[in-house]
């Protein structure tokens, strides 16, 4: 999942193909990349909706964003940012759940590949937005990976459980974000916060990753359904979930934006 910086250089060096995924803002990467990395954005697509058929139409509108990009068959991908963030771990989430496809993270980001030498040059060729305009739906590959409305709110403890990644100021509900019709979180949900997971910009060992984990109150023995308030650092805490040895994960794409829209659903505040 993971590949730091020296080891992506002579991995390059020794003839090895990569698709080196700039997931930054478009001008960000334009101003200065890896050499020869394609630019993707992976961070505003929003899910309308999260039932199979909303699903279907996220895994169409990644696909049809990577066939755009033209990446040359057995590339492995990589997904980076400026260093780990919310968008890199998105990208690869997309990839597992759209595409079922393989592909790495760049730990440490843009700054570790310049702190190892690596040369920083200015984003040309293909881009792509995920977005539903002309893309057909399709079937995802890994539809495991995403967690509708309706499993979310009927999760049973016993089996599931339920992980906000926001900051813990949403998680009480002191602090809302303008689009969204309500404050609180989803009841049941443990909080996890998605920065604690990251260290200098990189991942924090698999050791540390469990025993947050643990002390959050969760176990790999359950299913764990991560959320935030769009989707995009509920992917980051599912990443360290997962090299942290957990293996039934899933993103509830829709998150808090969704959930609060739903008045009907209810929500707990407070600590």
């Amino acid at each position: 999942m993971l590949i730091n910086a020296p080891d992506l250089l002579k991995r390059i060096e020794n003839g090895e193909t990569f698709a080196l995924i700039d997931v930054r803002e478009r001008e960000a990467w334009q101003t200065g990349s890896l050499p020869g990395a394609l630019s993707l954005n992976v961070y505003d697509y929003f899910v309308s909706d999260s039932t199979p058929k909303g699903y279907a139409a996220m895994a169409g509108a990644f696909v049809h964003a990577w066939q755009q990009l033209a990446i040359e068959n057995g590339a492995t991908p990589v997904f980076f940012e400026q260093t780990v963030g919310m968008r890199s771990p998105r990208g690869l989430w997309f990839l597992w759940f759209a595409l079922g496809a393989e592909g790495l993270i760049l730990d440490g980001g843009v700054e570790a590949w310049a702190d190892a030498g690596g040369k920083i040059a200015p984003g040309t060729g293909p881009s792509a937005i995920i977005s539903d305009a002309e893309a057909p739906e399709c079937q995802p590959a890994m539809p495991q990976l995403a967690a509708t409305r309706a499993e979310t709110i009927d999760a049973d403890p016993a089996s599931i459980l339920l992980l906000d990644a926001r900051r813990p100021t949403e998680y009480d509900g002191s602090f809302v974000h303008e689009c969204c019709a309500r404050a609180g979180r989803i009841p049941g949900s443990k909080l996890l916060f998605w920065e604690d997971v990251v260290e200098h910009g990189r991942f924090k060992s698999a050791a540390e990753l469990a025993r947050l984990a643990a002390e959050a109150g969760f176990t790999p023995s359950k299913r764990v359904i991560t959320w935030c308030h769009r989707g995009a650092r509920a992917a980051t805490v599912l990443v360290a979930l997962k090299l942290a040895g957990y293996q039934d994960v899933a993103v509830y794409v829709g998150s808090w934006h969704e959930w609060a829209s739903h008045r009907e659903l209810p929500l707990v505040s407070g600590e």
